[in-house]
């Protein structure tokens, strides 16, 4: 069923896919000032990945907490405090003040109201629409966020190249506002979590994981986030870095090879958006999806010029988002609805911690041997994980 018939949920698509658009203008604006200010492909990867960290090293904590929040306040309140971090970051950048420190305090302080704001949004989709509604969605919610990949980075890349960073993060900031706006009057579907349920928090974090690797489907879809984002969306995340390193390119060239994983994404997500997949079909290409996109990722080294560079993100963009949507809507079907903030929250943790811990690694490795031999290391390393990895779940299943 196509969620687009619920004019509830057309509301918050459009609000949610602008704050969205400002989200990846602010994240390439901040990446691209962390390569001029450095022109270190690890510290670029620090700055833009910390704006994700926190959320794969807080996740579980937060969502225990998150299940009993109103879900709307507390989307809200995060989203207030975003548009508050990103004045900050216009203001500085308008004075030009900003260094390598406030670039990692501004990404860190982003990244914390992320960690907080993430389990919330995982939940925040199955109250929008009604469940027979919520595969269509998940996969219309990442159209929304593919569609801002697009044209997020194009925008940012347009905007720094004839204007400059700082009106670059004053129209990042903007749109931020009609979201906030909007949930002032969406109206959600009831949540039908046990708000009675005893235990601790310790406890209650644990039943979490336990549902999360107890459960055969969601614990081998959790194995294939993680081999997922280390290797493939973790290239994907620091591509300011591969950009300045292998282009040597200014910021049209970002603007292009983002938009260009963008749209392999955006296809991606439209196919599963239409919601003519059901969960087994989803499952069947998933694996095969993981290693396709690291092989075309490995294709990076031997190639240092535009137009090849801009179709193996095309292709990697595909996969990465087939996969990364795949997973989170096979998990989204399976878990009980008493535990989905929790469940949901050990997919984000472990999809945005691998993603962070591969690319900190490549950006580690690039300083050392260059960006283009770091990748290939790391893709022939993760070709053999996701094979045998693959190979070990199908005996046990």
């Amino acid at each position: 069923m196509n969620a687009l018939t619920i004019p509830t949920f057309v509301g918050y698509f459009v609000t949610n896919t602008l704050s969205l658009l400002g989200t990846w203008v602010q994240k390439i604006g901040l990446g691209w000032l962390a390569w001029q200010i450095t022109e270190s492909t690890f510290w670029t990867s620090v700055v833009s990945l910390l704006l994700m960290a926190p959320v794969g090293f807080l996740g579980p904590f937060i969502a225990v907490f998150a299940e009993r929040w109103d879900a709307c306040r507390a989307m809200l309140a995060t989203k207030i405090m975003m548009v508050g971090i990103s004045i900050v970051i216009f203001i500085t950048q308008l004075l030009d003040k900003h260094n390598l420190i406030t670039l990692l305090a501004c990404s860190t302080a982003i990244g914390l109201l992320s960690a907080f704001h993430h389990p919330i949004r995982l939940v925040f989709i199955s109250l929008v629409v009604p469940r027979p509604y919520l595969a269509s969605a998940v996969g219309l919610n990442s159209v929304s966020w593919n569609l801002s990949r697009i044209v997020g980075p194009s925008l940012a890349g347009l905007t720094i190249h004839f204007m400059g960073l700082p009106e670059t993060f004053f129209i990042a900031t903007i749109l931020y506002v009609p979201l906030i706006f909007s949930l002032y009057f969406l109206v959600l579907q009831p949540r039908m979590s046990d708000r009675n349920e005893t235990g601790g928090f310790l406890d209650r974090m644990i039943d979490g994981g336990a549902v999360a690797l107890g459960t055969p489907i969601i614990f081998s879809t959790l194995c294939l986030v993680s081999v997922n984002s280390f290797f493939v969306r973790g290239v994907l995340e620091i591509q300011p870095a591969i950009v300045g390193q292998i282009l040597g390119g200014g910021s049209h060239a970002l603007a292009i090879v983002t938009a260009a994983a963008g749209l392999g994404s955006l296809l991606a997500s439209g196919w599963i958006g239409l919601g003519r997949l059901d969960k087994s079909r989803i499952r069947a290409f998933l694996w095969p999806m993981v290693i396709v996109g690291i092989a075309m990722t490995a294709l990076l080294n031997p190639f240092d010029s535009l137009i090849p560079l801009s179709l193996i993100f095309i292709v990697t963009g595909f996969t990465a988002t087939i996969t990364g949507i795949g997973a989170q809507t096979v998990i989204q079907l399976e878990v009980e609805e008493r535990y989905r903030a929790r469940v949901m929250t050990w997919w984000s943790t472990i999809s945005f911690g691998s993603l962070v811990a591969g690319g900190v690694l490549i950006g580690y490795l690039g300083d050392i041997m260059g960006i283009d031999y770091a990748i290939l290391l790391m893709m022939l390393a993760g070709g053999a994980i996701a094979l045998g990895v693959s190979v070990y779940l199908r005996k046990v299943a």
